[in-house]
């Protein structure tokens, strides 16, 4: 099936839905408490101190430049109206990777969405597994689904036979943050609803660009595990080689996504220890506990940004990541799906590219919820209700 790339662009309001964190993270949390938007980070240098910082090279001018356009809040459009009356009383099954809080969040979105239209959603727990998401896949076959979403799973590669299942089926398999929608879309999958990864790993490679003054060496920390984390570790390392390939430097942190609540403090202690001139660090927000912790035990000044949002609350306590660029909020995410589950079922897939925000202690505020950042999120849900012809 073919498939059309689309960037929307929602109105500006407020929201007060929190993102939170994997049960496992949650309890993670550090640092001290600052006031709001005046936030240390590990080294004692201030959130806002970094945040002002002018560059005075050419390189760091140009960065700023390239960054600044995604400070600002995003608009999205939704995308094109359809009737979504073929799709009552059909079933649709939804796969995390894992099951956590911010997971069920998304899930319940996406379930709210399809019940809006007279449809159901099931749900199957993949365990970090990749025998475990083929047996979901297969049983969502099995249950005779009308299309199949994965949650952070590039299903065609983890599970490719039962991809392969349910095409025979005519059942739609989607990816739903999994590699950047940009990306050619694997055999067998329909379409790809996530963030920017490349656009992502350029902003965070501009903003450290322009904060170091293009005098940096930095580590970029990511999972080969993880494609989305992959694509943005490529990004970044792309836009440095553009921008400063004389004088950046990028060391790649390849960590381990089954042990890294234990085993990633320990590797980014011995990344800094074995080079005391790293000043910048690239991540994930799934690290954001454990790094803080590494570089603030060797007393490394690294400025750090992060990449989805859940680093915002301890930022905001004054601990860890001086910026992040941000992913929408989970409700809105799960919409998003529940859209695309339903165009895929009917012959009309759409891949799309979810907005993004860059975000510190210039612009973040002090209310540390995702929506905060996404003003006009909560009306979406309502938006794409119109869309689908139910309101």
């Amino acid at each position: 099936m073919g498939s059309k790339m689309w960037s929307g662009r929602l109105v500006a309001r407020r929201s007060k839905m929190v993102r939170r964190r994997a049960t496992a993270i949650a309890c993670m949390a550090i640092g001290v408490a600052c006031l709001p938007g005046c936030s240390a980070d590990s080294s004692g240098t201030s959130a806002s101190e970094i945040s002002s910082r002018t560059p005075q090279s050419d390189c760091g001018a140009e960065a700023q430049a390239a960054y600044e356009k995604a400070v600002e809040a995003p608009k999205f459009d939704l995308p094109p109206a359809f009737d979504a009356s073929d799709v009552k009383g059909k079933t649709f099954a939804y796969v995390g990777i894992i099951t956590n809080s911010i997971i069920q969040e998304k899930f319940d979105a996406f379930a709210e969405g399809l019940k809006s239209v007279g449809a159901k959603a099931i749900y199957f727990d993949g365990k970090g597994r990749p025998d475990v998401i083929t047996q979901a896949i297969e049983s969502a076959i099995a249950q005779n689904v009308s299309a199949i979403i994965g949650d952070g799973i590039d299903a065609a590669a983890l599970a490719g036979s039962a991809v392969a299942h349910a095409n025979a089926a005519n059942i739609p398999v989607i990816n739903m943050n999994a590699g950047d929608p940009g990306s050619s879309l694997p055999d067998g999958i329909a379409a790809n609803v996530a963030p920017g990864a490349f656009k992502t790993g350029v902003l965070q490679a501009d903003y450290l660009l322009a904060k170091t003054d293009c005098k940096m060496n930095a580590l970029s920390v990511f999972t080969s595990s993880a494609k989305l984390l992959a694509d943005q570790n490529t990004a970044f390392k792309k836009e440095v080689e553009r921008l400063c390939p004389k004088d950046c430097t990028v060391t790649e942190v390849d960590f381990d996504a089954a042990t890294y609540p234990t085993s990633m403090t320990p590797q980014m202690q011995s990344a800094l220890q074995r080079d005391p001139s790293i000043n910048a660090i690239a991540l994930g927000d799934v690290t954001a506990p454990y790094i803080p912790t590494a570089v603030q035990s060797v007393n490394s000044e690294a400025i750090m940004i992060g990449a989805q949002g859940d680093a915002l609350v301890d930022a905001l306590k004054g601990a860890g990541v001086a910026a992040d660029v941000v992913w929408p909020p989970t409700e809105v995410l799960g919409y998003y799906g529940a859209d695309a589950v339903m165009r895929a079922a009917l012959d009309q897939p759409l891949t799309v590219e979810t907005p993004l925000r860059l975000v510190d202690a210039s612009n973040w505020g002090t209310d540390p919820s995702i929506a905060a950042q996404f003003p006009g999120s909560e009306n979406l849900p309502d938006g794409f209700k119109k869309v689908w012809g139910v309101q």
